[in-house]
């Protein structure tokens, strides 16, 4: 068996610092939790992406953030395996016990798709339930103004037919009319609005599946509102980039590996993002073990990961001058 890097993540609480942002910024200091596709799949068996322990690893999240002082839980979708009813009625239990608010939007998995033989809840009951009435919405809390939108569906419904994601005409004309009056806009969705992967990885599936379908229409209307960070889940890996002045933060499945959730703690000073950890080590070892035995493209984002924890913080505003200590702790 193949000994997996843990990278300073060894027991629950474990944290590492993914990056240090100059926006977005508050006056009074907030916690955000990123809560990443939790995927609860009751009835899963041992999965490349470890579906069998889905549960635990959302009722472990929850455990700890209701021990911390966290003013908002993000959730930017697939909170279930594939939508089943049985997964949505787990998720519900769960979320019950969170202290915390929640505000989450639906993932591709979370909505109908064509080849589904059980029935999905509606984008309306997944907001009434999840969020604060409908998509896209606005949400304050303190000096933060989070705009969420719905990535996995559009006016005529959730995208049955791909697992790509857009956001639609009226939610980018929403967008265009609300970020204007805005001091600290972040946008929340599913689907990742700037790949990960260059042009010609991009075309092709799998990587075709993180690309959004309207990248350009959306790129054009964050970096013309000054949008200070956008928070994504989808692709299973941790990630944290600027793209044209816009930062963009990828929260990894809480279930794979890592297993981990993001912490952001924002103050006047600017934004620490932290990778905390929801398991054990032995729990990463069968991750770490499951993925690096899985199929092709599984292999291929454990490798990434890895790359990114071992070169953690990837990024750092403003750039950090050589021999400086980091001096933002836990």
């Amino acid at each position: 068996m193949s000994e997996a890097p843990m990278q300073g993540l060894h027991a629950v609480d474990d944290r590492v610092l993914l990056g240090r942002l100059e926006q977005p910024t508050t006056e009074a200091a907030t916690r955000l939790a990123v809560v990443g596709d939790p995927h609860v799949a009751t009835r899963a068996t041992r999965t490349p992406r470890v579906f069998h322990r889905t549960e635990q690893r959302l009722r472990t999240v929850i455990e700890e953030l209701n021990q911390q002082a966290i003013d908002l839980v993000v959730c930017p979708g697939d909170l279930t395996k594939d939508g089943e009813p049985w997964n949505v009625e787990r998720v519900d239990v769960l979320f019950e016990e969170l202290e915390a608010p929640l505000l989450a939007t639906p993932g591709n998995h979370d909505l109908q798709k064509c080849q589904h033989d059980h029935s999905c809840i509606s984008t309306a009951t997944f907001a009434d339930r999840y969020a604060t009435g409908s998509y896209p919405l606005r949400y304050e809390i303190g000096d933060l103004e989070l705009f969420v939108v719905n990535t996995a569906g559009g006016p005529n419904g959730p995208y049955t037919d791909t697992h790509r994601g857009t956001i639609s005409e009226r939610q980018l004309a929403w967008l265009e009319e609300q970020l204007p009056t805005a001091t600290t806009p972040i946008v929340v969705g599913h689907h990742n609005p700037f790949p990960i992967a260059g042009p010609p990885l991009r075309a092709v599936e799998p990587w075709q599946t993180f690309t959004m379908q309207n990248q350009d229409r959306v790129r054009a209307v964050l970096e013309a509102n000054d949008v200070s960070l956008v928070l994504s889940g989808h692709h299973h890996l941790p990630s944290l980039a600027s793209h044209g002045g816009v930062r963009q933060l990828i929260a990894p499945a809480i279930a794979s590996y890592p297993q981990a959730y993001c912490l952001l703690e924002i103050d006047p000073t600017g934004t620490n993002v932290w990778l905390v950890s929801n398991a054990t080590e032995n729990a990463r070892q069968e991750a770490y073990e499951l993925a690096a035995t899985g199929p092709p493209f599984v292999r291929t984002l454990l490798g990434l990961t890895e790359t990114t924890l071992e070169a953690c913080p990837v990024r750092y505003e403003p750039p950090r001058v050589a021999g400086e200590p980091l001096v933002d702790g836990p």
